[in-house]
């Protein structure tokens, strides 16, 4: 483990001088635009290191419950992210065999999908997120 500051405060501090001080006084659009970029991707990058682990574990749990397997220990760090690839692939199987085409698993199936489309919102596009989650009843 490093000293501080950590990656998500360096890359925090990086943003907040982008959006308070470098974007506000630029004029040219194009490097505005392209500034912004870079801002909101620094943005993403700080989400997804907050954001990321926790949402891996739930996200294999969620997997191996539509699957209807049963949950391994979870990994840590890069088997984390193989194990939710690997039974993401046996999800994507069993999906074109059509073991998810009706009946009570077409319903695990769908709530697993929107759960985990809005995990990925909240690192990639909270505001959208948030938006859309405003409008629905």
């Amino acid at each position: 483990m490093q000293d501080r500051p950590t990656a998500i405060e360096l890359i925090a501090a990086a943003r907040q001088h982008l959006e308070a001080e470098v974007i506000p006084p630029l004029q040219d659009p194009g490097v505005r635009f392209r500034t912004r970029v870079a801002a909101n991707v620094l943005a993403i990058v700080e989400r997804e290191l907050m954001l990321a682990p926790a949402q891996l574990v739930a996200e294999l749990a969620r997997l191996m419950a539509v699957l209807e397997a049963e949950t391994p220990t979870p990994p840590s760090g890069g088997d984390l992210v193989a194990a939710v690839e690997r039974e993401t692939r046996r999800l994507e199987e069993r999906i074109r065999a059509g073991d998810y085409d009706e009946g009570p698993r077409r319903q695990v199936l769908l709530d697993y999908l929107k759960q985990t489309a809005v995990e990925k919102l909240r690192i990639a596009n909270p505001k959208y997120l948030a938006r859309v989650q405003a409008e629905v009843p």
